[in-house]
């Protein structure tokens, strides 16, 4: 069950490790400058020991594959095999009471071989995960094996680990790795003797390994391919459901999705011929009574709980109340706070309930057409400077010669109702002309106005061409 750690020793004897005959340290090196970075490392069966250059020890790996001595971690782990693992590590100078936690992972590996069901097909039938995006796991080099969904606190995983142990039984991992122990500092994991205690092991196992477990939104799209065979009033709700991006880009409230998660669990049970939820619970419920197992084959008392979690009439209550278990996103599971409030960036008012790219209210679109408004008007006065400038510029090296055609008079006001002349001016650069028409045709002439001061614009007739006097 427990698999990768990162603890840090805080009273350890360097020269133990220095001395020990199998761990051969070598100074890590950037690969990209080829620098030196002053820690040392020395790699056995598993797991890294680390000396760093402030006077730190840690100690990172797989503690599962340090028990089967380096070879790997595909098999079973239990309770006791993680006692005697960390037992082992006293011959490091490990004490667990004093070994800081810094991460660690839980996880189970599911053989389902007797299902007869490809473990791809697990994988494809996952449509929400603690409200993140999910993104590919590459496995020996190849990506399609396996999925992640990263959250601030921790990392979700499901993945195909029969392809990365190339073992020939079919087996299926799902895993939490806790990046943050701010995510479980309610739990009290503060040492490697915290994850010892069974009591509280109990209490995280159920809380942040299966309670996420049973929170994610599983859909198997060929159980129910269309919605022909569904009553009327759910056709059209269905292809939302059995769309994750729906799921992902809906901010809705926790409540509404876990009345859209029963409603599409319940379709399932009644339309489809097999429910893969179901199924892997299952698998996961015999994986925890043998994770409990000692090696008298009696199961510990303490874990309790974990035996109970697939039990129908009490797995979708919390203890005390009766209140079910709600699905929920990420921001409110890893205790992270209340979420942040949003406020209308024109009005400010207050749009937390709106969706999460939400930036104005839905007051009658009052004041998100006000804040294009103002963005068209100011895209429109920053490309009307940056024309100014260029004519400003362009006059200066003219001097005074350019050609004027169908001009009006450029300070002539607008009458409602009388069409207003097209004014227009040519500037001849180089042999290449430059046409500049309206607005911008009336600023060049004022501004040419303005810097001659003694000539004067002479209004000329529609249809003949004047020259500027010199």
């Amino acid at each position: 069950m427990i698999d990768g750690i990162n603890i840090e020793l805080t009273d350890l004897d360097f020269n133990l490790w220095e001395k020990h005959p199998e761990l051969k340290f070598a100074v890590l090196v950037d690969e990209d400058s080829g620098t030196k970075l002053g820690s040392r490392k020395a790699s056995y069966k598993g797991l890294d020991f680390i000396i760093e250059p402030r006077g730190k020890a840690k100690i990172k790996g797989s503690i599962h594959k340090f028990f089967n001595d380096g070879a790997h971690n595909a098999n079973r782990f239990t309770y006791d095999n993680f006692q005697e693992a960390v037992k082992r590590l006293s011959e490091f100078g490990v004490n667990p009471q004093t070994a800081l936690l810094r991460g660690f992972e839980i996880g189970l590996n599911l053989d389902t071989t007797a299902t007869k069901i490809d473990n791809n097909t697990f994988l494809d039938s996952i449509l929400y995960c603690r409200g993140v995006e999910r993104s590919d796991m590459e496995i020996n080099g190849k990506a399609g094996y396996g999925y992640a969904y990263k959250s601030t606190n921790a990392k979700y995983k499901f993945y195909n680990k029969s392809e990365q142990s190339t073992t020939q039984v079919q087996l299926l991992r799902i895993e939490t790795k806790f990046t943050r122990m701010r995510a479980v500092e309610n739990y009290g994991m503060i040492s490697l003797a915290d994850l010892l205690d069974r009591t509280k092991l109990a209490k995280l196992i159920a809380d942040k390994y299966l309670k996420f477990i049973d929170e994610t939104i599983y859909f198997e799209w060929d159980q129910i391919k269309t919605s022909r065979r569904l009553p009327a009033k759910y056709k059209s709700k269905f292809k939302d459901l059995r769309n994750p991006n729906w799921w992902i880009k809906d901010q809705r409230s926790n409540t509404n999705r876990q009345r859209n998660k029963e409603q599409l669990e319940k379709l399932i049970k009644t339309y489809a011929k097999r429910d893969i939820k179901s199924i892997l619970k299952g698998l996961i419920s015999l994986e925890l009574s043998a994770f409990t197992r000692t090696k008298n084959c009696y199961e510990y008392t303490e874990f309790e709980p974990l035996k109970k979690w697939n039990c129908l009439e009490k797995n979708a209550q919390k203890d005390v109340t009766d209140t079910p278990r709600i699905v929920r996103c990420d921001n409110h599971d890893q205790r992270e706070g209340k979420e942040k409030k949003k406020y209308c960036l024109t009005c400010g008012k207050e749009i937390t309930h709106q969706k999460s790219d939400s930036k104005y209210c839905n007051d009658q679109r009052k004041c998100r057409d006000k804040a294009y408004n103002l963005k068209v008007s100011e895209k429109r006065q920053a490309k009307r400077s940056q024309k100014e400038k260029e004519i400003i510029n362009l006059i200066k090296d003219l001097g005074n010669e350019f050609n004027l055609i169908r001009t009006t008079n450029p300070n002539r006001k607008k009458r409602k109702g009388v069409p207003t002349r097209k004014t227009s001016v040519i500037a001849t650069i180089g042999g290449k002309k430059r046409y500049y028409h309206g607005a911008d045709a009336r600023f060049f002439l004022n501004e040419f106005d303005k810097r001659t001061k003694t000539e004067l614009l002479t209004q000329c007739p529609d249809d003949t061409r004047l020259e500027h006097a010199q």
